[in-house]
């Protein structure tokens, strides 16, 4: 089996009410409910921004409106493939509808993350760098501060 890389974004969507949307996975083989953050694989040949959209509303039908600071970067390696997932916080407009991959949302306060099983520890590393710096991410999450754009493909 040749090595192969990869680039998974998750979106961290915090509501007016800073609730964080978590998915729970349909098929899981665990006894547990997996909950999981709306994204997946980076789409080759479009801008990081693009793709955690498109991404987003497939999973779960909302519009990206901000795309702010990633709040974990994590590089793992599992079978042969290894991949690094950015999870980047942001705010989405919209009602969730969910596709066939999730069977159920929740919103939750991030303080009670560690009540729900994430595939891993990077999850969890993204709500306690998230609550850890909460004030300046409820002040400059939403004025001047953001990250608006990201680099487009090079030609």
């Amino acid at each position: 089996m040749a090595n192969s890389f990869s680039v998974v974004q998750k979106a961290f969507i915090v509501n007016h009410r800073w609730q964080t949307l978590i998915l729970k996975r349909a098929n899981s083989d665990s006894k547990y409910d997996i909950w999981d953050l709306p994204g997946g694989p980076l789409d080759f040949g479009h801008s990081l921004r693009d793709s955690l959209g498109r991404l987003v509303r497939h999973d779960c039908s909302l519009n990206l409106t901000i795309i702010s600071i990633p709040l974990n970067i994590t590089s793992y390696v599992q079978d042969g493939s290894q991949t690094v997932r950015i999870v980047y916080l942001c705010r989405a407009a919209g009602t969730v509808s969910l596709n066939s991959n999730h069977s159920d949302h929740l919103w939750i306060d991030p303080v009670d993350h560690q009540n729900y099983s994430f595939p891993d520890e990077g999850y969890h590393a993204a709500f306690s760098n998230y609550l850890s710096h909460s004030a300046i991410a409820s002040v400059e999450f939403l004025g001047p501060c953001l990250i608006s754009t990201t680099i487009e493909p090079i030609s």
